[in-house]
């Protein structure tokens, strides 16, 4: 695992030799110990829902966005996927904070627009408040003479950020603690500089579907050789991942078709290449760091998932980043990349699981699902998010 003030390349170099010996063994993988069977309630039980929902996405630190989506005071982002309308914002001091987007007027959704601005104006009665959330101005004050005005801010939320990375919590509470949330990951992700990150292409879509089934498939290798044949396949050797777990957290990396040519050469001789691995970060974040998509061109492809309103929905972001390693690639470039990634998902990896949902949702009451071996990142999140919404699988 990687230590503070490690660098990506040397952990590249650590990467390419696992993958290279799994390569000659013959082919094998990084397995887990053991394969685990879990009921089909895990996916259709509303009431387990219900608890992801309250506990998970309620109580838990949320990735909501990168320091370079809010560069300047007055700068704001929204983020409501999670539930409740929040908008973030960074102060006239640079701290970023984290609002619920409704004016303590009359609950009217308070920020419609992301354009910079020194004050937050309500558009139902121009009610405004400052960048930190403090009442502004009242227009005709006189209706309002004896109200206790120090009463009347915006709700605060929990926002920290942390090496570029923005989180929030969609209910109060007491303050984020990021790094201590990352453990053992923080320092590959201080590595990646994605505070650097510049967004090109952002879409948000809904399936029908458990937010852990979509989830599932960005989460293993192990379907890539036969859902994705002719898409993401004909870039990466198949049935070769190598898995890091940091308690909660996870990356997993697959080696391109050029790892080939490494087999049968000294390390002295081997391409740097460039370090690529997807990121788990818990509980609904997939951050890929690759070049793979085309086999070229580096860019950050990040997919969120979140519970719709039912059981059977789900929300997802994709967003596509340009790098700080890669100011060459042109919008178009990395925009391309992005409709690659997207169309992968939207029309290989989500019809199945709309099937999938749909299949459980009328399996025997006793049916389960297998995890097997080589899908260890799955064996290892669906059993945090039963300890996180203390429900054990049952």
């Amino acid at each position: 695992m990687m230590q503070t003030g490690g660098n990506l390349f040397d952990e590249w170099r650590s990467m390419q030799r696992r993958l290279v010996k799994h390569i000659r063994e013959p082919r094998s993988s990084d397995l887990a110990d053991s394969s685990m069977a879990i009921p089909a309630s895990v996916y259709t039980d509303p009431d387990r829902f219900e608890a992801e929902r309250r506990k998970i996405f309620g109580e838990l630190p949320l990735l909501a966005g990168f320091s370079s989506d809010l560069p300047e005071p007055g700068d704001r982002l929204f983020f409501d996927a999670a539930g409740p309308p929040i908008v973030i914002i960074r102060g006239r001091d640079g701290v970023v904070r984290a609002f619920l987007n409704l004016c303590p007027h009359r609950g009217a959704r308070l920020v419609v627009d992301c354009e910079r601005s020194s004050r937050l104006t309500c558009p139902f009665h121009a009610w405004s408040f400052d960048l930190e959330g403090r009442l502004a101005n009242t227009p005709h004050p006189l209706a309002f003479e004896g109200l206790a005005k120090d009463s009347l801010h915006l709700i605060a939320l929990p926002a920290e950020e942390w090496q570029g990375m923005i989180f929030v919590k969609s209910t109060p509470g007491e303050d984020l603690d990021i790094e201590a949330f990352l453990g053992e990951i923080a320092p590959l992700f201080a590595a990646l500089d994605l505070g650097a990150l510049q967004c090109v292409r952002k879409d948000r879509f809904e399936v029908e579907s458990n937010w852990k089934i979509a989830l599932d498939t960005f989460c293993e290798t192990y379907h890539v050789p036969a859902l994705h044949q002719k898409s993401l396949s004909r870039n990466l050797i198949p049935y070769v991942t190598i898995f890091d777990h940091y308690e909660r957290h996870h990356r997993y990396s697959g080696p391109g078709v050029d790892f080939a040519e490494l087999v049968d050469q000294p390390e002295s001789e081997w391409s740097t290449g460039g370090y690529q691995a997807v990121h788990f970060l818990f509980p609904n974040t997939t951050i890929a760091y690759t070049h793979a998509l085309d086999g070229k061109t580096p860019v950050v492809s990040i997919f969120q998932l979140f519970p719709g309103e039912t059981v059977g929905q789900c929300v997802t972001i994709g967003s596509t980043y340009r790098r700080r390693d890669a100011p060459d690639a042109s919008d178009a470039q990395i925009s391309e990349m992005h409709d690659i990634v997207l169309d992968v998902v939207i029309n290989e990896d989500y019809p199945v699981a709309r099937d999938t949902f749909t299949c459980l949702a009328h399996a025997p009451r006793d049916f389960e699902i297998v995890l097997g071996r080589a899908e260890a990142l799955l064996l290892h999140y669906h059993r945090d998010i039963a300890d996180a919404i203390e429900m054990k699988l049952p």
